[in-house]
C-alpha cells in the first residue's frame, strides 16, 4: 500500500497593507481615526437593534410559554419534585445522626402499624368502616363517586 506524498503549496504570507490606518509610505504618521459621524451613526443603528430587541422579549417569551405550556408545567412539577425529595432525604439524614432519635421513630412507626393493623384489619366490620372512610376521601378529593363513573 502505497502512500501519496504532495508537496507543500506555497503561501504568500506578505500583507499588502501590513496595518490598516497607517500610512506606510511615511514615516511616524498615526493611524486614522474613523470620522464620529460614522461612529455616531453606526452606535445609534447599534442602539436601535438593542432597544427593539429586548422590546421584543415579553412578546417572544408569551409566544414561547403559550407553546410549550404543558412541557414546562411537567418540567417544573419534575424539577420541584426533585428538589423537595433531595431536601427530604437531607433531613432525614441529619435526623439519623442523632443517636437515640431513630430508634425511638421506628418504635414509633411499629407501634402506629401494630394499632392501624389491630383497629381496622383484624375484623369484617373495620374494614368495612375503612373502606366508608376511604370512599368519602375520594370524594372529597374528586367531588364524584369514581365506582359509579368507571361503570
Amino acid at each position: 500500500m502505497e502512500t501519496e506524498f504532495k508537496e507543500p503549496q506555497k503561501v504568500n504570507t506578505t500583507l499588502q497593507n501590513e496595518m490598516p490606518g497607517f500610512d506606510v509610505t511615511k514615516p511616524q504618521t498615526l493611524a486614522k481615526v474613523p470620522s464620529a459621524k460614522t461612529t455616531a451613526n453606526e452606535l445609534e443603528t447599534i442602539e436601535g437593534k438593542t432597544s427593539q430587541f429586548l422590546a421584543e422579549i415579553p412578546q417572544d417569551f408569551n409566544k414561547f410559554y403559550r407553546a410549550y405550556k404543558t412541557p414546562l408545567v411537567v418540567l417544573t412539577l419534575f424539577l420541584a419534585s426533585f428538589v423537595t425529595f433531595r431536601v427530604v432525604l437531607a433531613m432525614l439524614a441529619a435526623v439519623n445522626t442523632f443517636p437515640l432519635l431513630c430508634p425511638v421513630f421506628e418504635l414509633i412507626g411499629i407501634g402506629y402499624t401494630s394499632w392501624f393493623v389491630f383497629r381496622y384489619l383484624l375484623k369484617a366490620p373495620t374494614r368495612k368502616e375503612l373502606a366508608a372512610e376511604i370512599e368519602s376521601f375520594k370524594k372529597q378529593i374528586v367531588g364524584s363517586n369514581t365506582s359509579e363513573s368507571l361503570n
